[in-house]
């Protein structure tokens, strides 16, 4: 093997070790492992650079250009990928990649606190897209990422607790009032604000939760893994189905359309260090897992249509949706996993839907549902 073959693959042993590591939640070893594997990378881009020929040169400062990311260096990465497509003789798909890793380099400048203190129990949540201009947003895309990313928080804190899942009702009290989410002014350049989660006194704290920090944490490891679609890791964090089921329903909203949102960033502080999670992942491409249908009896895949006018949340682990076409006719009867009558099909009362389920026996199973 030559030697930057060989450098590389020490480079990946250390990238390998640093994921593990950020699984952990050990982020300051994640970040030292990180800087080891791109020492490494640099060292092999030294080498090719005496025989710089295609496509090791050119995938070689990709792959140095994302260590540089997640060493939060974006003036290096940036600098990488500017040397790679200057050369002439790299393939239209490693250039476009490249062309994609700039773009999450621009954004990642438009997540930088600059002259922003944040505290360890705040998030800057950060729009970027082609609905996104210089301190404007689309209400609509920005509102509605505020309202998800802050049930995302809620459940998080319902969850911490070991509180049976929520299928109808206002948020307790308590919660409310102790971790209350505050929202900054907005601010310029691709949107950011800030959400600040309020601090229980001593005596409020529930059980569970020892610090806010700890809430802030996990929402971040959680968008973190949605961006992955680390869905395994997911099911492993929330074993519980229900609560499962909302955070990935709960997630897919607040990802990107593609169009007027292209990337949804998150950042927070650690220690003194700036953290960011990039969810970059169009909704379309955010899978949502099946639930399980009695298995003596085959499905069949449909897509319903109409407007949603009739709910019942009265079963314990499931609820009831009705859809009406134009006349008012009911067209279907859906079942509602648990996790998803409050959160997600609540909202959409009255509007034009499309549902996504499984017809088993005379029932349908809804996976998903969206605004038409």
């Amino acid at each position: 093997m030559s030697r930057p073959g060989e450098l590389h693959n020490q480079s990946m042993d250390y990238a390998e070790l640093a994921l593990l590591a950020r699984l952990r939640h050990d982020h300051v070893e994640a970040e030292r492992l990180f800087r080891e594997s791109l020492r490494y990378e640099l060292e092999a881009i030294n080498e090719v650079e005496l025989d710089p020929i295609e496509p090791t040169f050119s995938v070689l400062h990709h792959s140095a250009a994302t260590l540089a990311m997640d060493c939060n260096d974006a003036g290096l990465a940036e600098r990488l990928i500017t040397v790679a497509l200057s050369r002439d003789g790299v393939s239209p798909d490693i250039r476009e990649d490249l062309r994609d890793l700039l773009e999450q380099v621009y954004f990642r400048r438009h997540l930088q606190l600059r002259g922003i203190d944040l505290a360890e129990d705040e998030v800057q949540m950060s729009l970027a897209g082609q609905g996104v201009g210089f301190g404007l947003v689309q209400s609509g895309e920005f509102l509605e990422r505020v309202d998800q990313a802050s049930k995302i928080i809620y459940r998080i804190v319902d969850r911490r607790q070991g509180r049976e899942f929520r299928t109808s009702g206002r948020l307790k009290k308590s919660i409310k009032n102790d971790y209350e989410i505050f929202l900054s002014v907005p601010r310029a350049a691709s949107f950011a604000v800030t959400l600040k989660l309020g601090r229980p006194s001593a005596q409020s704290k529930l059980p569970g939760i020892s610090d806010t920090t700890e809430v802030v944490d996990e929402f971040m490891n959680l968008m973190g893994l949605l961006s992955a679609a680390d869905y395994e890791t997911i099911e492993a964090t929330i074993p519980e189905e229900s609560y499962r089921m909302n955070f990935l329903q709960l997630g897919k909203r607040l990802a990107p359309d593609g169009d007027n949102v292209k990337m949804v960033g998150f950042t927070s502080m650690r220690g003194g260090t700036e953290r960011f999670v990039e969810v970059s992942r169009p909704r379309r491409e955010i899978l949502i897992p099946k639930t399980r249908p009695p298995e003596e009896l085959p499905e069949e895949r449909v897509e319903v249509r109409g407007t949603l006018r009739f709910a019942d949340a009265t079963q314990r682990d499931s609820g009831q949706i009705k859809i009406v076409d134009e006349e008012g006719q009911v067209t279907a009867q859906i079942e509602v996993p648990e996790g998803m009558m409050g959160d997600i099909v609540k909202p959409l009362w009255d509007s034009r839907v499309v549902v996504l389920g499984r017809r088993v026996g005379r029932v349908i199973i809804m996976d998903d549902i969206d605004e038409e």
